[in-house]
């Protein structure tokens, strides 16, 4: 099998934590002041959905999907305000392992790309607070782009831009759908679980 030349990252919860319920634990509490997690659920599910926040991702911007939702449910204007007016609480680090080894690689030699379903707008702030972010050798971000993962096209997308071969690049993500979608165009592919695994995934293509 073909030694591995370049590495093709996810960011959320691959690189850094991202997790709605960060922020909403603070905002949803019950009488003893801890989080609730029964409402947390129902407004993340009902009113901040996943399919309502894909559209960002998409390319729409913060303002559109805040005003739009507010005219759908006012009595939670502030909350809506929220998600994307504090995006970055629900952001609380980043996985150091596994920034460590995406350091070591490009130190290394190895070319190290991104590619993420992400927001233009909060993409650029998350960015600006991370670092490592910046140290990529290119970065495909789906609200850029207007179309995302698993979309074959995003793929294609970055063979061509960064002139990678699908079989000398290996693709991490924590999507089962998205590394389903890279492997059909013969990615080498590790689905992301763990930071231990993914680093054991790592030292057995002698990439770290």
């Amino acid at each position: 099998m073909s030694a591995v030349e370049a590495a093709l990252f996810d960011i959320g919860n691959v690189l850094i934590h991202w997790d709605p319920r960060h922020l909403f634990r603070r905002i949803f509490r019950t009488p003893d002041g801890a989080p609730d997690e029964e409402r947390v659920e129902w407004f993340l599910g009902t009113i901040c959905t996943t399919p309502w926040h894909v559209r960002h991702d998409l390319g729409r911007s913060p303002e559109a999907q805040t005003s739009e939702l507010i005219a759908r449910h006012p009595a939670y204007r502030a909350e809506i305000e929220a998600f994307y007016g504090r995006f970055q609480d629900m952001i609380p680090g980043p996985l150091e392992s596994i920034v460590a080894a995406k350091q070591s690689m490009r130190a290394s030699g190895i070319r190290v790309y991104g590619l993420t379903n992400f927001g233009a707008e909060t993409f650029r702030e998350t960015r600006e607070r991370f670092g490592f972010l910046q140290e990529f050798d290119g970065v495909v971000v789906s609200g850029e782009e207007r179309m995302i993962k698993p979309d074959p096209r995003i793929f294609e997308l970055c063979i061509a831009r960064f002139a990678l071969d699908p079989e000398r690049t290996l693709f991490i993500d924590d999507s089962a759908p998205n590394i389903k979608a890279a492997d059909a165009l013969g990615f080498r592919t590790h689905h992301f679980r763990c930071e231990e695994t993914c680093l054991d995934a790592f030292r057995n293509l002698a990439l770290i």
